[in-house]
């Protein structure tokens, strides 16, 4: 199996990881934000700790230590994810840091929320352009760069963040997005309270 099929694979199982998360948001058995990433952090390391299209995945969640709220405040990111790879074709160590919300399709934000979203994703670009905005809903995860979202004036975050879940990682893992600069040693630094990161070796060809 080549490597851009691996990818897609792997891809395709982060989205459905990042489906049954939201499935246990939509019929009530999480609630608030910080617990549904909570939620999406563990089926995402359920989902990364076996082999998937010949590539073995292997994952670890790192828990910060207290007062990472007010670190969290600081920077604009409530999680990490950090992806390395190591095949004899393609090497990368790399991350993306992640401020998630719970906002509905067709629904606009108050300005308030809208105007500290937008605090947050300055934020984040003050430590890598590579920072994105989840928003989680009862029927799927979108997603949009946090460039966007600082830019946009558009109060319905569901329609602005355009990318579904499968785009994003797949996007990740193929490697166009994430910051090289925030090596495994960095990440584990990075003052913010849920840190997924996820290993990948295998013997893949690139046709």
């Amino acid at each position: 199996m080549n490597l851009d099929t691996a990818m897609r694979e792997a891809a395709k199982s982060a989205d459905k990881a990042a489906q049954r998360a939201m499935l246990k948001y939509a019929n009530g058995l999480v609630t608030d934000e910080d617990d549904l990433t909570g939620v999406l952090i563990g089926n995402l390391d359920a989902t990364f700790d076996k082999s998937i299209a010949g590539l073995q995945w292997s994952s670890s969640i790192l828990r910060h230590r207290k007062g990472s709220a007010a670190e969290e405040s600081r920077i604009g990111a409530d999680m990490v994810i950090h992806v390395s790879l190591s095949t004899p074709i393609q090497k990368y160590s790399k991350a993306v840091l992640i401020q998630a919300k719970r906002h509905e399709p067709n629904f606009k934000m108050s300005t308030k929320d809208h105007n500290d979203l937008v605090q947050q994703c300055g934020k984040m670009l003050g430590v890598t352009p590579a920072s994105f905005v989840f928003d989680y809903t009862k029927n799927d995860m979108r997603v949009a760069s946090a460039s966007k979202i600082q830019g946009s004036s558009n109060r319905d975050l569901y329609r602005a963040c355009n990318w579904t879940s499968y785009r994003f990682f797949w996007e990740l893992f193929r490697s166009p997005i994430g910051d090289p600069n925030l090596t495994s040693a960095k990440v584990s630094d990075l003052p913010v309270p849920n840190i997924l990161k996820l290993t990948v070796t295998g013997d893949v060809n690139e046709d």
